[in-house]
């Protein structure tokens, strides 16, 4: 197996969204609380408090636009030094245990496979089969992400070759946001010489009606449900969170989360 110097964590996030950070970290160390991996995350200029999650302040000033996506991606990805890096962002809040050797067992395939990328849930689906199966990477839960996927960069959870990604940052010049690099062509372009795998498992829908899709299970990585959806709580999700931070604990409708939707019911927030 591979060791725990093969991998960090990178949870992308900004001084703005610290608030949901916290959410982020929380939750982490409860379903994750075993993790021999390191974890970082990104700021602007204020430092996030953790013992958990170590945060690079990179000096970058946010921007509307959130064209600070990538020199703050680029940023602590210079400072990570591992092969591959689980690339995450700060509202996908796990609600379901993880298993550390499942990690082991995709970097293990990653290597023997040259695979750059591997998708942890499925949003959306690979859509075509593995040539090689080997332990949880098998065709009942992986596939192979085609080459002309639409989103085959999308920033759903993943674990990436770390220079690969790095390199693909860098194949566009300007400063990007991170939509423009799960929906821009010459970002599918460039990436078509690499091999990316995704799981077809861990969405179906949504969380709450995914019964209703045939055979959907859990990720057998990952298992997290995103908080914000348009700079607000998700309409979809904002129920089922209040009644698992509720449970735990936890609040978002305190007055640091005022911006994201404080207090404000389900209706109010955009379907």
């Amino acid at each position: 197996m591979k060791t725990d110097s093969d991998l960090s964590i990178l949870v992308l996030s900004s001084d703005t969204y610290q608030p949901i950070l916290k959410a982020y970290n929380f939750y982490f160390k409860k379903h994750w609380a075993d993790c021999p991996f390191k974890a970082y995350t990104v700021s602007n200029h204020n430092k996030f408090e953790s013992d958990s999650i170590e945060c690079l302040v990179t000096g970058i000033d946010w921007d509307e636009n959130a064209n600070h996506f990538k020199p703050m991606v680029l940023h602590a990805l210079s400072e990570i030094k591992t092969k591959y890096v689980l690339f995450m962002v700060e509202d996908q809040i796990l609600v379901k245990d993880v298993i550390t050797d499942n990690f082991h067992q995709a970097i293990e395939y990653m290597d023997e496979n040259d695979i750059t990328k591997l998708r942890c849930l499925s949003m959306p689906e690979p859509d075509e089969e593995l040539t090689t199966e080997k332990g949880i990477i098998n065709n009942k839960y992986f596939g192979l992400i085609s080459k002309d996927n639409m989103y085959r960069n999308s920033l759903q959870a993943a674990i990436w070759n770390r220079e690969h990604l790095k390199e693909l940052l860098n194949s566009y010049s300007e400063p990007f946001s991170g939509w423009i690099l799960e929906s821009t062509d010459s970002f599918r372009e460039y990436s078509k010489k690499w091999n990316y795998i995704a799981c077809r498992h861990g969405k179906g829908g949504d969380l709450l009606t995914r019964d209703l899709f045939e055979g959907q299970e859990d990720s057998p990585l990952l298992q997290y449900v995103e908080l914000v959806r348009w700079g607000v709580y998700d309409r979809i999700y904002i129920d089922f969170f209040r009644e698992k931070f509720s449970s735990d604990g936890f609040s978002v409708d305190t007055p640091e989360y005022e911006r994201f939707g404080a207090g404000k019911p389900k209706e109010w927030f955009p379907e």
